[in-house]
């Protein structure tokens, strides 16, 4: 059958479609990553993709999600829109909770909850992809990260008074316990993202994230009033 190179997102190299199913490159945490769709699929969790094990070519096989992926972030997702992808965030931790593979964290962190790993139907996320990233974690540790990028927190976001009642809305869709500083959680997914670009040599995408970074830290009082 026909390859289709897949677009849309941020879509790892070598990832085409062919027919119903996905294929895309084994890569190191390829054996763990199997082992939680087994488990997803056993609890019943049906918004992430179905893996159907190698093709001919040793690449791993998944069933294709019809939808939409986002080329980017987007600054003005609907109210709706964040409360649907914080209770799809919160089923997939709970989902995850019970795990062996979460030994050692709360849960098995996706650690990369942007809009543009999401499937999306007629506006509103209905699947999580790309699970390359996935390890055991604090919840805290993908909602602060997930909540930067679903909300576009920054310098090309919204005002920050504005971003603070979408911070409450997340927040109240995915049941956030109280006592929680999630500005000081976002502040900390940014700084441990900027410190993995430096890891990895990329310091020509350093200076945005820092930008970001410095412009939470100057609006965290507007931030936190939601």
């Amino acid at each position: 059958m026909r390859e289709i190179a897949l677009g849309g997102g941020r879509v790892t190299p070598g990832v085409v479609r062919v027919g119903d199913t996905v294929r895309r490159p084994a890569k190191g945490n390829t054996p763990f990553v199997r082992i939680l769709f087994a488990e997803l699929a056993e609890c019943g969790f049906d918004a992430a993709p179905r893996y159907l094990g190698r093709d001919e070519q040793g690449r791993e096989m998944f069933a294709y999600v019809e939808g939409d992926v986002p080329d980017d972030l987007d600054p003005d997702f609907s109210d709706e829109t964040l409360i649907a992808a914080a209770r799809l965030i919160r089923r997939y931790h709970d989902a995850t909770a019970g795990s062996t593979l979460a030994k050692g964290g709360e849960v098995v962190c996706h650690n990369d909850l942007s809009p543009c790993n999401f499937v999306f139907r007629e506006g509103s996320p209905i699947a999580i992809i790309d699970f390359d990233s996935a390890a055991p974690g604090a919840r805290s540790d993908d909602l602060g990260y997930a909540l930067f990028l679903w909300l576009n927190l920054g310098t090309d976001g919204p005002p920050a008074r504005e971003q603070a009642r979408r911070i409450t809305v997340f927040c109240g869709a995915y049941g956030i316990a109280e006592g929680i500083d999630m500005v000081e959680t976002i502040a900390n997914a940014i700084s441990r993202n900027i410190q993995r670009l430096r890891e990895q040599g990329r310091l020509v995408d350093v200076g945005w994230w820092q930008a970001q970074l410095h412009w939470v830290e100057r609006n965290r009082v507007e931030l936190t009033i939601g």
